[in-house]
């Protein structure tokens, strides 16, 4: 457990210990989700993706129907 100090842009830096611990990478997007007082999950944006890979079915399907709609638009 690290302790790191708030700064007055509301920033923190994740030590390396942790950021290689956690498997975090330059670059990556993360989605900061407040869990309560004083909590906060970091998640990066490629765990959130491999969780949810596979939930819909259809994709081809639901690709046209999106190109069908865009069509429109124009």
């Amino acid at each position: 457990m690290y302790n790191v100090k708030i700064s007055s842009k509301h920033q923190i830096t994740i030590g390396k210990e942790a950021f290689e611990a956690a498997g975090l990478r330059e670059g990556d997007i993360v989605t900061v989700r407040a869990l309560g007082p004083g909590r906060v999950e970091v998640v990066t944006m490629q765990s959130v993706l491999e969780q949810h890979a596979g939930a819909f079915d259809g994709g081809n399907e639901m690709r046209d129907t999106i190109e069908e709609l865009r069509s429109e638009w124009d």
